[in-house]
């Protein structure tokens, strides 16, 4: 057996409530400092303010609601700046936050939250009429709907109307509750959706230990630049792992200043990189020396924030990126409007970047240090992660500490020789307690032994650094978005003139994404099925799915679907058929 081990030194073990990780401070961040702040209306909130309100939520939940410890909260929201206020909060008394993709349909939200089991909801008042329709296919009472921002839309009230009083002392709010090791490991903090190759996307269940051991291994490959002295820009999706890991959790933990957009578009994204000016102090020690901030600290969520005023200049220096918003900052016509020079540091995840790509945007932009990262939410998410200052082409990193890996031939079932491709098993406390409510599944994940079965295929270099080159595992990733075949091939069934169906993902250049694309026989016995195109079957999916589940790949037709005698769909015949045997994606 060949296991590898990371270049840097295990981490202690934070065997604690992940909020009371979260707020440990190892960088004295001080209360006045602002960690969140919005990229286009300037709320904001402090670190002292955010601390404050998560405890405020968690005492309205348990008082207001009834919560009480293994109750779940599911989040269905754009970014928000006090997204992580409500994800936290639950935390704090050892219940359970579940959190939806924004561009789920009523039926994709009512299965999560049939699913994780959640009991009340948190919503974006423009999601209001999915939110309430998912609600009511699973008996979610209305009363139990809230909404971000400070308005009351349709009788449907803010979050924020349940805190108690911003002035109310902390002996009068509910206290993190105490985990030892053993409850730390078993107690679930987060429920994240996964799609997996059988359908029905699968809820990854992170303990308190998963959550808070993996930032632990996330900020121990932290750059050069000083968390005080940075500021990055949080536009990826607060409900995927990836941000509420890199942004949410460690951010808060190493006080990082984060700007957030609600939602990704390339003119705001690029305007804000260029115009934002972080007022803050001039120097981290000014903070507990203004007069006014306890008072300031302590505003409510949903009040206007007061900034210090004793400031100086803070721009934006990092920006963690999936591909496609790589290809953006490499090709689109609109970013000669604005001035990027500012920028130090890029780290994009999950998908890879091709080498082509990366190679083009350090061409534009020579001042940026680029790194990619590899993980997966079932791991909290992350595993692998390059180095800024020793960059391998292609490479999705060396492997972060506190964890184990083998690369095992899937044929074999050996240990792959150095230089040979083998699927990633991963070992560690960041491995997640299973699937919720699917224990089949997480047996066909995690081994007897430990071992987390990723379905992505690698192989190592003398160095240590990892390449993934291609996966066991079906999954289409679709700009960071993970789309399930069986799941489309299950809706495509459903059309009355369609007999059989396939689906891959192929590759798109142009947005630097895997797009789904369907394989469909006709039912060529009625002149409905001869006469069916390819708009109609793609219109017919559209309308059943999420956006980001469409067959922007399109459609082709086919007398039959290539399948093994097992019944299994045999989809390397099916590329073959397109553009001949699967190349590596690095």
């Amino acid at each position: 057996m060949t296991i590898y081990r990371s270049h840097l030194p295990d981490q202690p073990v934070p065997y604690m409530n992940a909020y009371s990780f979260a707020i440990s401070n190892p960088n004295n961040t001080p209360d006045e400092y602002p960690i969140l702040i919005d990229g286009i209306t300037k709320q904001t909130l402090t670190f002292g303010q955010w601390r404050h309100d998560i405890r405020r939520w968690a005492t309205a939940l348990q008082h207001s609601l009834g919560f009480k410890r293994g109750d779940v909260l599911a989040l269905f929201s754009f970014n928000q700046v006090d997204y992580s206020v409500t994800m936290f909060g639950p935390l704090v008394f050892a219940g359970i936050t579940t959190t939806v993709n924004s561009a789920y349909n009523a039926d994709e939200l009512a299965y999560q939250l049939q699913d994780s089991g959640a009991t009340a909801m948190v919503t974006h008042p423009e999601l209001l009429v999915t939110a309430r329709a998912g609600a009511k296919k699973v008996g979610l009472p209305e009363e139990r709907i809230f909404l971000y921002g400070d308005q009351i839309v349709d009788g449907f009230r803010p979050y924020t109307s349940l805190l108690p009083p911003v002035e109310t002392p902390e002996s009068q709010l509910v206290k993190p509750v105490v985990l030892d090791a053993k409850e730390c490991k078993e107690t679930t903090a987060l429920i994240c959706y996964s799609s997996g190759t059988t359908g029905r996307s699968k809820g990854v269940e992170l303990s308190h230990l998963n959550f808070a051991v993996n930032a632990a291994q996330v900020v121990a490959c932290d750059g050069e630049l000083k968390a005080h002295d940075n500021v990055a820009l949080s536009v990826l999706p607060m409900y995927h792992m990836y941000s509420i890991q890199l942004h949410l959790m460690c951010g808060a933990h190493s006080g990082l200043q984060n700007i957030v957009m609600q939602k990704f578009n390339p003119e705001d994204f690029l305007k804000i990189i260029q115009d934002y000016k972080s007022k803050i102090p001039r120097t981290i020690d000014e903070c507990s020396n203004t007069k006014g901030n306890k008072a300031r600290a302590l505003q409510a969520t949903n009040t206007p924030r007061i900034i210090l005023n004793k400031t100086t200049k803070q721009i934006v220096k990092t920006l963690n990126l999936v591909p496609p918003q790589v290809l953006m900052l490499v090709k689109s016509p609109l970013v000669a409007k604005y001035d990027l020079s500012h920028v130090r540091q890029i780290t994009v995840g999950a998908a890879p970047c091709s080498r082509e790509l990366i190679e083009a945007l350090l061409e534009k932009y020579p001042a940026i240090a680029f790194r990619q990262a590899y993980g997966m939410s079932e791991a909290s998410p992350g595993t692998h992660v390059g180095l800024y200052n020793d960059m391998v082409h292609g490479s999705a990193g060396k492997m972060l500490p506190n964890q184990e890996v083998r690369l095992v031939d899937s044929e074999t079932g050996k240990d792959a020789a150095p230089g040979e491709r083998g699927e990633i098993w991963i070992r560690g406390l960041n491995v997640m307690k299973g699937y919720r409510n699917n224990e089949k599944a997480t047996k066909e994940t995690i081994d007897s032994e430990g071992w987390l079965h990723t379905g992505d295929v690698a192989v190592v270099d003398t160095r240590g650094n990892f390449f993934v080159v291609d996966r066991l595992k079906e999954l289409i990733k679709y700009k960071g978005f993970q789309v399930a075949p069986a799941e489309l091939e299950a809706i495509l069934l459903t059309h009355p003139q369609i007999l059989d169906a396939a689906v891959i993902g192929v590759e798109n250049k142009e947005q630097a994404t895997e797009v789904p694309l369907a394989f469909v026989v006709k039912n060529q016995s009625s002149p409905e099925g001869k006469a069916l195109t390819e708009e109609q079957v793609v219109e017919y999916v559209a309308s059943k799915v999420a956006a980001h589940k469409k067959l922007r790949g399109g459609v082709r037709f086919i007398d039959l679907v290539p399948k093994s005698a097992a019944g299994k769909i045999l989809r390397k015949d099916l590329r073959v058929l397109l553009e001949g045997p699967p190349k590596s994606k690095l």
